[in-house]
């Protein structure tokens, strides 16, 4: 019983632990790319280029912190399910591009990131902040 006691404390301090660092790595990357994105636009004067990059940087870091959330369990609530829904088949879709594979019929998929990516980057770091809230008020 003492043993079960002693891995359920030390689940939460790792899971505690995880939240904090993922919030955080979150912001870093997130305000941080916008600081280092506008400085390069305005040296370099292109826009399309810091944009097209913060997709790749933002997006890869959060796709990594939801597949890792999804793979332990530990957030399956409406929000990481909707989130999956639309930012999965943008990533499928890169990546089948990338390898060649014909996708004519889906090229609406990248269109629609267009415009859901930001939203979506901006949702996911109120969703960070606010499952690491709940995580550390329920201790």
């Amino acid at each position: 019983m003492e043993e079960d006691r002693k891995v359920r404390c030390f689940k939460i301090i790792a899971m505690k632990t995880f939240l904090k660092i993922d919030y955080y790595l979150q912001l870093t990357v997130f305000f941080g790319y916008l600081v280092i994105g506008i400085l390069y636009q305005l040296i370099e004067n292109n826009l399309f280029s810091v944009w097209f990059n913060f997709y790749f940087v933002v997006g890869g870091v959060q796709l990594v912190s939801y597949l890792l959330k999804v793979m332990i369990r530990f957030c399956t609530d409406l929000f990481i399910k909707i989130y999956g829904i639309l930012i999965l088949p943008i990533w499928i879709y890169l990546l089948l591009n990338k390898i060649n594979f014909p996708l004519d019929l889906f090229s609406f998929i990248p269109v629609t990131g267009i415009f859901l990516s930001p939203i979506m980057a901006v949702a996911y770091l109120f969703y960070c902040r606010e499952k690491s809230k709940d995580f550390l008020t329920t201790l």
